[in-house]
């Protein structure tokens, strides 16, 4: 059975609850990715996912000017669009598990927790890379 431990990500990129969505949405689009852990000091306080920065954004379709955009963006925090509610799993987690809780909660990651560590994520992508090398393993 596969662990998380074995299939995790490790580099984590997180933000503190002061940062911009404007900066949130910038390290997301330059780090290629889709959850941004935030934290309290080292303290896992919650989760900004590429959907809610689209969510909070102002459409473009609005009567703002493109600056006026941005400094929305600028002004808005993390912390007023981030989920709270934090499914965590551990390293000795199986990857069927993680599966399972993913789609029960209907989530598309994972952070991994050893005790009150925050030590890795992991995702969908990271789970059909699984099933993908089961399917060729056969």
């Amino acid at each position: 059975m596969t662990q998380l431990s074995e299939i995790m990500n490790r580099t984590l990129i997180t933000v503190d609850t002061r940062t911009s969505l404007r900066r949130a949405q910038r390290m997301l689009d330059q780090h290629h990715i889709r959850h941004l852990f935030v934290m309290d000091g080292k303290r896992l306080v919650g989760i900004v996912t590429d959907r809610d920065l689209r969510k909070a954004a102002p459409s473009s379709k609005s009567p703002l000017t493109t600056s006026e955009r941005e400094e929305f963006m600028d002004e808005l925090k993390v912390v007023e669009v981030m989920s709270r509610k934090l499914i965590t799993a551990s390293p000795t987690t199986t990857a069927r598990e993680a599966a399972k809780v993913m789609v029960r909660e209907k989530i598309g990651c994972l952070p991994v927790v050893d005790g009150n560590t925050l030590v890795g994520i992991v995702t969908e992508t990271d789970l059909l890379e699984i099933l993908v090398r089961g399917e060729e393993a056969s």
